[in-house]
């Protein structure tokens, strides 16, 4: 892929990350250039088996049925900027709250650094207040999506 531009790389490295396929997921990324930080979920990381661990941890484990559907993409000559919203059925612990078995709906924003048709990084901006807030609503109140 050395010659395609961010978009694409971003999306075929997202979906190997959404289907499980780390090996996928491995071959689309520059290993020794990593760089990544997913705002208020872990500091800046520059190792990709570390990042895939947190990913893991934060957006594989505590959730099932996860969709993301994007919503604003923009995409420059080394990076691309998507926000997406996610829905997700929350299965597992998260932001210290046990699994609930809601169905909720939260926005991210990622921006992913791509050179030589490689995934170099990311900045990701997850809305875990909408989350926690939806986690933790009373009964009556759980449908409720993030602002």
């Amino acid at each position: 892929m050395n010659d395609s531009t961010p978009l694409p790389v971003y999306r075929a490295w997202n979906d190997c990350l959404l289907a499980g396929d780390v090996q996928g997921a491995t071959r689309l990324i520059d290993a020794g250039h990593w760089k990544e930080k997913c705002l208020g979920l872990t500091e800046w990381l520059t190792d990709f088996d570390v990042a895939l661990t947190h990913y893991t941890k934060n957006m594989i484990r505590p959730w099932s049925g996860l969709e993301m559907h994007e919503e604003d993409v923009v995409e420059g000559r080394d990076a691309v900027t998507v926000r997406f919203r996610v829905e997700a059925t929350h299965v597992g612990e998260f932001l210290g709250v046990p699994a609930t078995g809601r169905r909720i709906s939260f926005h991210a924003i990622r921006i992913v650094k791509v050179k030589d048709g490689l995934v170099t990084g990311q900045w990701a901006q997850l809305d875990l207040w909408g989350i926690h807030q939806q986690l933790t609503a009373q009964e009556s109140d759980s449908g409720k999506d993030s602002p």
